[in-house]
């Protein structure tokens, strides 16, 4: 009897309810839990995801010590269940819809963990306003009484001023127009190499006041002494992972108002990389020449002709 009567009761419970329909979209699944969530609460949502989330450590735990958990799989789905509710409830109270949440966080991973392709920004201007596909840049490098300097060449032709270190050690920072030659060849993007190449696109008068002007050059310079003062402390960048997603993720936000948003993090870490092999190479020889292809993104150094070498360094020789 007993039995019985909790299948009434049972039965009653549920009467007018009706199966459960499938959900097959984030709006539908959002609904549902709208729909069920009793006491809309965002601190009693944060608490919950928290609480959620400790369960599921606790099982990740015991699973460690017991090793064979039939039932693993199931316990596993009900929790990452219980998270997702909780986090939608929240999503919900700040308005803010499931399907906007996962298309901009499938952008955001698009954007730093896929290789990305050849990026051409000038293909529809003028050839004297693209960069150069393929060029030859030469750094020469000649000592003064108190200092070194740096002159850039293309074609035998200076261009843009001699650089120094402007710094009380030697640190090579008069080479560093090498890191923006790198943005130019991996990223197809440089309003520093644009001025120095006299490539800017004045056709179009709003695109050379905004991607190809002082603004952009000075973000451009900002991003390379960001990088250049952590060159130390990241092993100069010889191991691709110091080049980690923290540096890039500000990278991409410096740079976030500009055409070069397009190009992802990966792209920004090959830039950064070529740069600075390059770079070692030009510090250790006294200069040399530095092939730059756009085409194959690919940035080459190459000995000086004059075979003078310059002090090496003490840290490893980048591959």
């Amino acid at each position: 009897m007993l039995n019985g009567d909790l299948s009434i009761e049972s039965t009653r419970k549920n009467e007018g309810k009706g199966e459960s329909k499938p959900i097959t979209t984030f709006t539908q699944y959002q609904e549902m839990v709208e729909r069920t969530n009793e006491r809309p609460s965002r601190a009693v949502s944060l608490m919950g995801l928290v609480g959620e989330v400790g369960d599921l450590h606790s099982m990740m735990k015991k699973l460690l010590l017991q090793k064979d958990n039939p039932l693993f799989r199931t316990e596993l789905r009900e929790e990452f269940g219980d998270l997702m509710w909780y986090l939608t409830s929240l999503a919900s109270l700040y308005e803010i819809s499931l399907q906007e949440i996962a298309q901009a966080n499938a952008e955001k991973a698009e954007s730093l963990y896929t290789k990305g392709g050849v990026n051409i920004f000038d293909v529809t201007f003028p050839k004297d306003e693209r960069l150069p596909r393929r060029f030859t840049v030469n750094f020469y490098e000649k000592p003064l009484e108190r200092s070194i300097y740096v002159k850039v060449s293309v074609n035998d032709v200076v261009i843009g001023d001699a650089l120094t270190d402007n710094s009380h050690e030697d640190d090579g920072y008069r080479f560093h127009d090498v890191f923006h030659l790198a943005y130019a060849a991996v990223l197809g993007w440089s309003p520093v190499c644009r001025a120095l190449l006299k490539c800017k696109r004045k056709s179009n008068p709003k695109i050379d006041e905004v991607e190809d002007g002082a603004r952009a050059a000075i973000i451009e310079e900002a991003v390379s002494i960001l990088v250049f003062h952590q060159g130390e402390e990241r092993n100069w960048y010889v191991d691709r992972s110091s080049i980690d997603i923290g540096l890039l993720k500000t990278i991409r936000r410096m740079v976030a108002g500009l055409e070069v948003r397009a190009c992802t993090a990966k792209q920004w870490q090959e830039a950064i990389r070529q740069g600075y092999s390059a770079f070692y190479e030009l510090k250790a020889n006294g200069g040399g020449d530095i092939v730059v292809d756009l085409d194959r993104q690919r940035l080459t150094y190459k000995t000086p002709s004059n075979g003078i070498k310059g002090k090496k360094h003490d840290r490893a020789r980048p591959e």
